[in-house]
């Protein structure tokens, strides 16, 4: 009788030791559950997160490495026109540039400009690997336009004939920007540029600063288009663009203009 009392005495207290057991696992087993739970309910917030977010979009050229920020995308909303429409708006069109054509650009030699009431010397090695050339003067802005070469690329910058200051026009492509085009009012710039290898183009539009009524060439709205090449651009009024586009070069001479066509732009 003895034996069979402390039988289920043992056996009573196996029973309650693992429901204990089971009690415990399952109070853990729901706190780590719980805390996993939140843990995804609550976004984590890290330094890279807070960079990415407010870091702006900013692009180095330059033989100086001067930034420059794209504040946005630029909006244009294009219609198509003919040759005629595109003469007709050409001939209403002055860019404003002046060029002086006693000024030659000779591999070997140099140029001068009269900049902060002096002469400054622009010259270009026997074998173009670096090389400047005067494209023209911008009146309204009071800059020359010069193109500069490297080994494997080239860029365009505006030269302050007063200052002497230098601002680079934005390109992702390893070619010169075009002359710029400046608006019937004079407070929007607009540069453009097109990929030598593929059918690519890229236009940056500079506009006035409201407080220093000056068009401002360290911020650019940009559009970009894998449709065609760019040949010109002109501006119908402060707000359209007209543009003279084509798809490649070739004929026989390699350099005929492929499907060329003309196109109007609404700036939005």
């Amino acid at each position: 009788m003895k034996k069979t009392q402390v039988h289920l005495f043992l056996l009573l207290f196996s029973i309650i030791s693992c429901r204990n057991v089971e009690q415990e696992k399952l109070k853990t087993e729901t706190f780590v559950d719980s805390s996993i739970i939140e843990q995804k309910n609550e976004p984590k917030v890290t330094n890279e997160t807070t960079q990415a977010i407010s870091s702006p979009e900013i692009s180095e050229v330059g033989e100086e490495q001067e930034v420059k920020e794209n504040k946005s995308k630029l909006k244009i909303k294009f219609t198509k026109i003919d040759s005629t429409e595109f003469l007709k708006y050409n001939q209403k069109y002055s860019n404003e540039i002046t060029v002086d054509t006693t000024i030659v650009n000779e591999a070997g030699g140099f140029f001068t400009l009269d900049v902060e009431n002096a002469e400054k010397k622009f010259s270009c090695d026997i074998d173009y690997n670096n090389c400047n050339y005067y494209k023209g003067f911008l009146k309204p802005l009071n800059k020359y336009i010069l193109t500069y070469c490297g080994i494997g690329y080239c860029g365009t910058y505006l030269l302050d004939k007063n200052t002497g200051t230098k601002d680079y026009l934005e390109s992702p492509f390893d070619s010169e920007c075009k002359n710029p085009s400046i608006s019937k009012n004079k407070n929007k710039l607009i540069a453009f540029s097109s990929s030598v290898f593929d059918r690519e183009s890229f236009i940056a539009l500079y506009k006035m600063n409201i407080e220093t009524k000056k068009i401002d060439l360290k911020k650019y709205d940009s559009f970009y288009t894998s449709d065609w090449r760019i040949k010109e651009i002109i501006w119908i009024d402060n707000n359209v663009i007209a543009l003279k586009v084509f798809e490649k070069y070739g004929g026989k001479t390699g350099g005929e203009l492929i499907n060329t066509r003309y196109l109007k732009g609404k700036i939005e």
